[in-house]
């Protein structure tokens, strides 16, 4: 892409080469991008960074993300700030249930989420054409008969008071 004749490219102080014929304002040959201190040029986003800028490459994208308090939410993600505040859209609340070595799962609907940045745990991609593997998809009242089954099944907790207890 070439520029138009009236306009002169920004000259940045950083950026300028005392040596030799340049750009327009400036004294001496295009010296490329100009380079910060990490060795990275400025206005360049790497394919991975630490932190913040990994996010970018995860926008419009379908999103599973664990919370601090062991929820499961999945949402397409569309934006978030400096803080890792995130916003999803057609969020849902994934249930996951092992019982007898069978996983079952249900999707709760929520709709549109503001998280706070400081409550993500985890967050990774989902398949579009997402099968589930070896879950099986049931509806939320089938969902809560079985965990009210499994939490009976666990409370039946068989005591011998006389060896249970010796410290």
């Amino acid at each position: 892409m070439s520029l138009p004749p009236s306009s002169n490219p920004i000259v940045l102080p950083h950026n300028r080469n005392p040596g030799g014929p340049g750009p327009p304002g400036t004294s001496g040959p295009p010296s490329g991008p100009a380079v910060g201190p990490t060795g990275i040029p400025y206005g360049h986003l790497p394919s991975f960074m630490p932190g913040l800028a990994s996010l970018v490459e995860e926008l419009d994208c379908r999103l599973l993300l664990v919370l601090r308090d062991g929820r499961h939410l999945v949402g397409i993600f569309r934006t978030f700030d400096q803080f890792s505040n995130l916003v999803f859209e057609d969020v849902f609340e994934r249930r996951i249930l092992h019982v007898e070595g069978t996983t079952y799962f249900t999707d709760i609907p929520l709709g549109l989420y503001i998280i706070r940045g400081e409550n993500m745990v985890l967050l990774g991609k989902v398949p579009e054409n997402d099968n589930h593997g070896s879950m099986k998809k049931v509806s939320l009242e089938e969902f809560e008969d079985l965990n009210s089954k499994e939490h009976r099944r666990d409370n039946r907790a068989e005591w011998d008071f006389d060896t249970d207890l010796v410290a």
